[in-house]
């Protein structure tokens, strides 16, 4: 059960799924460094640490279920029934696992200063599942410092069978050898029907002078630097710093013309709403849940030069108590019946596109769960299935970019270097 249990309405809750963004603010990567890890070649601790074997088929044979669970994950990111959590209780009563369910990360920064000193200590962090995004520095951090147990590849099953293409040998993480997709979306452009006429279908509207002071773009440095790239027509996964350059450049001259009314966070969907902007760098899941919420007018755009896709990825952290309990949780979340669940009320990419088939005609125990849950989300399970935000279209796995795979620290300051004075207005 979540030691966070909800007593907020439930519509309260449902407007703010999209704005579970804050993770996005990626200006934590001094902080991160503080800690003493870095993402130079051959890192620090983790490849020193007494941990040979960790991860192996050998190591993974001599783990034994202990029939407990410590999950950390964000807020309002499960399905929530009564205070409970469908998912959640059908993995404890099928497997007799006692799951301690908190949300505990508020982004990917601060969490990750929270675990760092127990992995530097060589201790157990308290969980053993969590949840990163990959387009933040410190995944990569956890990654290369060596402070994520390698996964037990013969125990995917379900991911294997019904895992989407979109999340399978991900370029952050070649092979799914340290993670496995939570949830995915993107960040592209929203803009509003009535005051924008003549949409080319392109970027160009972000950059647009007669819509001076009406545009919003991310502080994110991350968010920024890609849709800049983007908007050059370079792939931020093959980008080189060269290209950074040159789309820092545009960046720079958007903010000096005036066309950018401000740098968000995740409180640009108030300004669309009410017309202080007219079109914004978005986030999808933000413009679904403003849409059901009644802003019609709000669109979300599949910009010809592509759209940025993330994914908030499970892993295990080192020194993780219960990982023979995790690695059961992770497959079990790959299972159609409980991505149904999970995706009608949360309404994120969904990584299983099977899920879709039983948000319309369920075939077990999700039948019951979802006919339940109906009033608390007061939508049908036929309008989850039916979102392009949820189960992508052709057209929008087409347009999905990555981004980029920083290779050391050096990049890291390098890109930073060029966008954020672009925000910090210097």
């Amino acid at each position: 059960m979540s030691e966070n249990q909800n007593n907020l309405d439930a519509s309260i809750l449902r407007g703010m799924l999209g704005e579970r963004v804050s993770r996005r603010q990626v200006f934590g990567v001094g902080a991160a460094l503080a800690g003493g890890l870095t993402l130079a070649s051959g890192g620090v601790a983790g490849a020193a640490l007494p941990n040979a074997g960790v991860g192996s088929s050998s190591w993974w044979k001599n783990q034994s279920a202990h029939d407990k669970l410590h999950f950390a994950n964000w807020p309002y990111y499960i399905d929530t029934l009564n205070g409970n959590h469908p998912t959640i209780d059908r993995l404890e009563s099928t497997t007799g696992m006692n799951v301690t369910y908190t949300e505990v990360i508020e982004d990917n920064p601060s969490f990750y200063q929270r675990i760092l000193p127990s992995l530097a200590a060589h201790d157990n962090t308290g969980y053993d599942l969590i949840v990163m995004t990959n387009n933040s520095f410190e995944l990569a951090y956890l990654i290369k410092g060596g402070w994520l147990i390698p996964l037990d590849q013969s125990k995917m099953t379900n991911f294997k069978k019904y895992g989407s293409p979109s999340v399978k040998n991900p370029a952050w993480d070649k092979g799914n050898k340290y993670t496995m997709a939570w949830q995915s979306g993107w960040t592209t452009v929203a803009y509003n029907k009535k005051a924008v006429t003549n949409v080319s279908g392109g970027l160009d509207i972000l950059f647009d002078k007669k819509y001076k002071g009406k545009i919003g773009m991310m502080a994110d440095p991350i968010e920024l630097g890609s849709i800049g790239l983007l908007a050059i027509g370079v792939n931020p996964a093959t980008s080189k710093p060269s290209d950074w350059a040159k789309a820092a450049a545009k960046l720079r001259k958007q903010r000096d013309d005036g066309v950018v009314a401000a740098y968000y966070g995740n409180d640009y969907v108030g300004h669309l709403k009410n017309g202080d902007l007219v079109a914004s760098q978005s986030y999808s899941g933000d413009i679904f849940q403003a849409n059901l919420s009644g802003s019609k007018n709000l669109v979300l755009m599949t910009p010809k030069q592509g759209i940025m896709f993330w994914t908030d990825n499970m892993c295990i952290p080192l020194y993780a108590a219960n990982p023979r309990d995790a690695m059961i949780a992770m497959d079990y979340f790959y299972d159609p019946k409980v991505q149904s669940v999970l995706e009608y009320y949360i309404d994120y990419a969904c990584p299983v596109p099977t899920a879709k088939n039983e948000l319309l005609k369920p075939t077990g125990w999700n039948k019951a769960t979802l006919a339940a849950m109906r009033s608390d989300v007061g939508l049908a399970p036929s309008v989850t299935a039916s979102s392009p935000q949820v189960f992508p279209t052709a057209a929008m796995t087409k347009a999905s970019k990555t981004y980029y795979q920083f290779k050391s620290q050096s990049e890291i300051d390098t890109w930073n270097g060029y966008f954020l004075p672009i925000v910090q207005g210097a």
